[in-house]
């Protein structure tokens, strides 16, 4: 006979017949089997989850790295905490800043490495589980213990505590029997994550009591602030202050983390997906104006790249290695071929080549495979030559005054995938700027470039020409004798206005210079003039637009379309499901011919808001249940005429009253007090 489960909502009898005993639920779950994934078998969907991974894998390894030596004092200074005796509580205060969302992820992180370096005692209290001391002091020893006795057999039956019984006493004898040495890597670390969201009458007591602890349990607090260190001070009087010994910790801001990320991951030579100028413009947009959440940028970017892959099997060739290209043509089906051809640039290559040529590029497959795979290996080539190149053109204006192009990498990114950036007015403006500047800044600059290409190519053949270019430049600027540099010299000490007294005279002497012939040129500024013509050459040779090539939308992802999914207009999709759910569930039940249709199978909370819809601003109760029951249950409204003896039924009361509810809960309505058979409608014309 099949089990039978005896769970249910409310209290009940349950009666097994035929000698049916219930099964024994075993005391540890069965693992259950992985579920398939529905696009599994997909070639996209493989190659998706590859790149993901791999990029997931790298941004998570980053951020530890960065957070890990962000912390390195913080951890050292938790770790000597209670190395000498101390008379007030350590506690070590966090400035995070107001990038909200990346606050938890930050804090796991830490209390993973106190746990891992320091001290296994470590409790994680958030605000909304401490609303009272007694909540706060209970969820604190419980972590401590509950942590100590996972992996110790002879302390299970501390499991078995109840709440009641968690004080402070019980955790000061927990810790003499496991230590009856106080030493420094036994500390009993607090984090609190969110210090601003929590009571400060519940933290003030709670902070009097561990310090009256403090000379027999080695407590030590970590508070996270999102503002300033004003807050802790304001937030507590001198007696409770007096019992901290504060230190302040400062995180990087997050724009800082972004800028890392982006550089070191998602914007650098080895990543195959590119986002577009549009979409990337997007992202950064969200980020700066809305949560400063580096974690929600990166889930934009992995959004962009699902909605990139589900285009077909021809964004599976979004790869940098060449034979892995050459293996996924080699699997292709003539429809995958098809879904290549069905790409906006595959188009205008057609129409450039001859007649002849469209035929075959339409139709042969195999012709088609070997122009797809030399046209791919253009490409990658391309966005490794773009980013080493670009690389270079940011080192070499980022620091220029007004930074025309930008100060941070991401910036000038979003300005060369868009258009031509070494035509457009913010680089001449840079050029104008760059003549300007003395040989040991553009010496340095240079040395910085060769560095770069060094560093990003291994090959040299992509970049030679650029490379011999640059260290030519080098060596005549080395070998600049001392009477260019004089000439230099002389010149700049030439160039000031002498003696100018007034107005006039400044004028007449504007006058003067204008109209002398211009000096010719020292051995400096010839070098300048062809410095900056290299660099314009091959900046013009290697930035150029994606969008010129033939398949680049396999590689760029620039669908601004996305933009409704990622930004959500929830009242709009709040406003379609309830006067439409077949908008949502696909129903035919559901399905109605225009919006001012309610039928009975719809919904309870649907048919509810499309009959508060048709009431003005106070909506009386009574006759909504009714019009409520005339849609759900016509044959509970056949009578009208005798009301006052009608019983209306209670399961249908019941789900009126829930809808109702769930309206209320969701904003559209609220409680009057004008009148108590009466609610206020909130939205759309209340």
């Amino acid at each position: 006979m099949v089990d039978q489960e005896t769970v249910s909502v409310s209290k009940g009898i349950f009666v097994f017949r035929n000698n049916f005993k219930r099964s024994k639920k075993s005391s540890k779950k069965q693992p259950s089997k992985p579920k398939k994934d529905e696009f599994s078998d997909n070639l996209w969907y493989l190659k998706y989850t590859d790149l993901w991974e791999e990029l997931n894998n790298k941004y998570e390894k980053l951020t530890s790295e960065m957070f890990t030596a962000m912390t390195s004092d913080l951890l050292e200074f938790v770790s000597i905490s209670h190395r000498d005796p101390v008379a007030e509580i350590p506690t070590a205060a966090l400035l995070t800043g107001i990038n909200m969302p990346d606050h938890e992820a930050q804090f796991i992180n830490l209390k993973r490495q106190i746990k891992t370096d320091i001290t296994p005692h470590v409790a994680f209290l958030h605000s909304e589980d401490c609303t009272s001391l007694k909540y706060l002091i209970e969820n604190m020893i419980n972590q401590f213990i509950k942590d100590s006795t996972e992996d110790d057999d002879d302390n299970v039956n501390t499991n078995n505590l109840k709440k009641s019984d968690l004080s402070l006493p019980l955790l000061q004898s927990w810790y003499e029997h496991m230590y009856p040495v106080k030493t420094e890597k036994n500390l009993l670390v607090v984090i609190v994550p969110d210090f601003e969201s929590f009571n400060t009458k519940v933290l003030q007591t709670f902070i009097l009591i561990i310090s009256s602890y403090l000379p027999k349990l080695p407590f030590m607090f970590v508070f996270g602030i999102a503002t300033c260190i004003n807050t802790l001070h304001t937030s507590f009087p001198y007696h409770v202050t007096s019992k901290t010994n504060v230190k302040v910790f400062r995180c990087e801001p997050s724009t800082v983390h972004l800028n890392k990320m982006l550089e070191g991951v998602f914007l650098s030579p080895f990543c195959p997906f590119q986002l577009g100028g549009k979409v990337f413009d997007l992202f950064t947009e969200i980020f700066l104006y809305y949560d400063f959440s580096v974690r929600n940028f990166v889930q934009n970017i992995k959004f962009a790249i699902m909605e990139h892959f589900c285009y077909g099997n021809a964004m599976a060739l979004c790869q940098l290695n060449r034979h892995d290209v050459k293996e996924i043509l080699e699997v292709f089906t003539h429809e995958d071929f098809e879904n290549v051809r069905h790409l906006m640039s595959f188009r205008k290559f057609v129409e450039s080549e001859p007649y002849e040529n469209q035929i075959r590029l339409l139709t042969d497959d195999e012709y088609f495979k070997l122009i797809v795979h030399e046209k791919i290996i253009i490409i990658q080539r391309y966005i490794r030559g773009f980013h080493v190149v670009l690389k270079c053109l940011y080192t070499l204006v980022s620091d220029l005054p007004g930074a025309p192009l930008g100060k941070n990498y991401r910036e000038i990114y979003a300005y060369a995938v868009s258009k031509p950036i070494a035509q457009s007015n913010e680089y001449r403006e840079c050029l104008q700027l760059l003549n300007f500047q003395s040989k040991k800044y553009l010496y340095d600059k240079l040395m910085s470039i060769k560095n770069i290409i060094n560093e990003f190519s291994k090959k040299k053949t992509q970049f030679g020409d650029f490379l011999n270019e640059i260290c030519d430049l080098i060596d005549l600027l080395n070998n600049l004798d001392s009477e260019a540099n004089q000439e230099v010299e002389k010149m700049d000490s030439n160039t000031g206005m002498g003696q100018v007294t007034d107005r006039k005279a400044f004028k007449s002497n504007l006058l003067s210079r204008s109209q002398q012939k211009p000096k010719p040129l020292n051995k400096y500024e010839k070098i300048r003039i062809d410095v900056l013509y290299c660099l314009t050459k091959h900046f013009q040779l290697f930035l150029v637009e994606p969008s010129r090539m033939p398949f680049y939308e396999i590689f760029f992802f620039d669908d601004i379309s996305i933009k409704s999914k990622i930004i959500g207009m929830h009242r709009s999709a709040i406003h379609n499901a309830l006067n439409d759910p077949n908008h949502y569930l696909q129903c035919n039940c559901c399905e109605i011919s225009n919006s001012q249709t309610i039928k009975a199978t719809m919904p309870d909370i649907c048919i509810a808001y499309k009959l508060h819809l048709e009431c003005g601003k106070m909506i009386n109760l009574y006759d909504w249940l009714q019009a409520f029951l005339y849609i759900v249950d016509p044959k509970e409204s056949d009578d009208f005429d005798d009301k006052s003896n009608k019983l209306v039924d209670p399961e249908l009361q019941a789900r009126f009253t829930q809808a109702v509810a769930e309206l209320e809960y969701l904003g559209f309505i609220k409680s009057s007090k004008r009148k108590a058979d009466h609610v206020a409608r909130l939205t759309w014309g209340g």
